[in-house]
């Protein structure tokens, strides 16, 4: 077997959700089946890799070190910002058209049995953003798992506190311990539509 090949097949199995099996007919598929497609995706990872940025404002993806679509939209509201753990989460809340505030991608969840603390996520960000005063709505469309709930939990404590903000919890129609980016873009709509004060 080639080298090259094998190099290549171990680099997709790092992508997550990919098996073994999976990485090697897409390195087959890349490297001997559809070789100009195979320059399309290496064009692109290699575009991404120098243009794609966390917004400053937001940390969802933006280009180039500037504000986001959405930090840039001066027709969707500042007072309230909806908190999720990845910037894919964004992607599936906007896809059930049910939310027109700001977002805050916190870049994962409280847990301190992989050793993520406070100081691992964008919420001293967030704090900042809550302390400017124009925030009256906070939403945490955070996972409904154990850790989601903890950070939740730490937001509601450290963060809001006494201020004047309110601060709601998406419903669940998703299943306990479920992803918020796996689930269809009507669960979403109904998790959001019933949020409840946290």
């Amino acid at each position: 077997m080639s080298k090259a090949f094998d190099n290549l097949k171990n680099a997709l199995k790092k992508i997550p959700g990919m098996g073994t099996k999976s990485a090697e007919r897409m390195a087959s598929f890349l490297a001997l089946e559809n070789r100009s497609h195979a320059r399309d995706v290496a064009d692109a990872i290699i575009s991404a890799l120098e243009r794609v940025t966390p917004c400053p404002k937001c940390f969802g993806l933006s280009e180039d070190g500037k504000l986001c679509n959405i930090c840039s939209d001066a027709s969707r509201s500042e007072k309230s910002i909806c908190v999720v753990e990845k910037s894919s989460d964004i992607d599936a809340i906007e896809k059930s058209g049910a939310w027109t505030g700001k977002y805050h991608v916190l870049g994962g969840k409280l847990s301190p049995l992989r050793k993520i603390g406070p100081d691992k996520l964008n919420l001293e960000q967030l704090s900042e953003r809550i302390e400017s005063g124009c925030v009256e709505e906070i939403i945490l469309a955070l996972s409904n798992d154990i850790e989601g709930e903890a950070t939740c939990h730490y937001i509601q404590e450290r963060l809001v506190g006494t201020r004047a903000v309110k601060l709601t919890r998406i419903g669940f129609g998703l299943p306990s311990g479920s992803q918020l980016g796996f689930a269809d873009a009507g669960t979403i709509k109904n998790a959001i539509d019933s949020r409840k004060t946290f």
